[in-house]
């Protein structure tokens, strides 16, 4: 069955991923939404802060699991209220830590996609899963949805792909990515940042990476654009604002854009920073 699985956490950026993930399994035809919620306890989770540190009852703690899977019958609920019919939605809880947790259910289920939301400078619920994102995305095996807080869905018509001509061979992950019907009118977009502007006289070496990316995106639109940004992270949101994107995709790699980022806050750069949701493959 063609999966989705989304860990939640009950904040207003998580059920905004929720609400994401119900237009996104619509569009393309997902089966089943996998809904997760880890109960894992810390050492600190058994304490009240108080001068004498009391324990935590074992009934606050059944009481606070109790609520906890009401709501997550709740959300199943609205769920399947508002996606197409015949949707399977299934609720998972775990006591296992989170990132465990998501890689126990990859294992056992097989999503094909991760959503996760995430906050940002202009809006921020506090979400645990939003201060997580980062380690989620790289230990992910399979790709990985980040949605900008507050993100309403909209449909796929400029796609924003990163690219570092250093890493061209990264470019045979889109046909990874399978591009499915929906995107026959969607547009890639290939953007290179280069502070230099080697753009603007290129050599043969600019001109055969050019090249390459042509006969790697040949069976998709596709466009190539520069920035000539000093700062690359600054150069892609930016492009991403003026082009008016749909979605980023972060192709893997040592030199790629996820890996840049993960060098200069990745927290910063994506997940507080980026509009539009940013699917990392994998």
């Amino acid at each position: 069955m063609k999966t989705l699985l989304i860990p939640v956490d009950f904040s207003d950026t998580s059920d905004n991923a929720v609400d994401f993930a119900i237009e996104w399994s619509k569009t393309y035809n997902y089966d089943r939404i996998i809904l997760l919620k880890t109960f894992y306890d810390t050492v600190f989770d058994h304490i009240v802060v108080s001068a004498e540190y009391a324990p935590v009852s074992p009934h606050y703690m059944a009481r606070e699991r109790e609520e906890a899977s009401l709501q997550m019958e709740n959300l199943s609920q609205h769920i399947i209220s508002k996606a197409a019919h015949g949707l399977q939605v299934v609720s998972m809880v775990s006591e296992a830590p989170l990132l465990r947790a998501i890689l126990e259910v990859v294992r056992d289920e097989s999503p094909e996609l991760i959503v996760l939301g995430s906050d940002n400078y202009r809006y921020s619920s506090g979400s645990f899963i939003a201060g997580n994102v980062i380690s989620i995305a790289k230990a992910s095996p399979v790709r990985v949805m980040i949605v900008p807080a507050a993100y309403t869905y909209q449909p796929v018509e400029n796609i924003l792909v990163p690219c570092d001509y250093k890493t061209l061979d990264s470019l045979n992950k889109l046909e990874n990515l399978q591009i499915p019907p929906q995107w026959q009118d969607s547009k890639l977009l290939v953007l290179n940042v280069d502070a230099k502007e080697r753009y603007l006289n290129p050599d043969e070496q600019l001109k055969a990476a050019e090249q390459h990316v042509h006969e790697r995106l040949r069976d998709y639109k596709h466009e190539i654009h520069y920035s000539n940004d000093k700062n690359v992270i600054n150069g892609i949101l930016s492009f991403s604002e003026e082009k008016k994107v749909q979605l980023i995709i972060s192709l893997p790699g040592k030199h790629s854009f996820l890996y840049s980022l993960t060098h200069k806050s990745i927290s910063d750069a994506i997940c507080r920073n980026a509009r539009e949701p940013v699917m990392i493959l994998k």
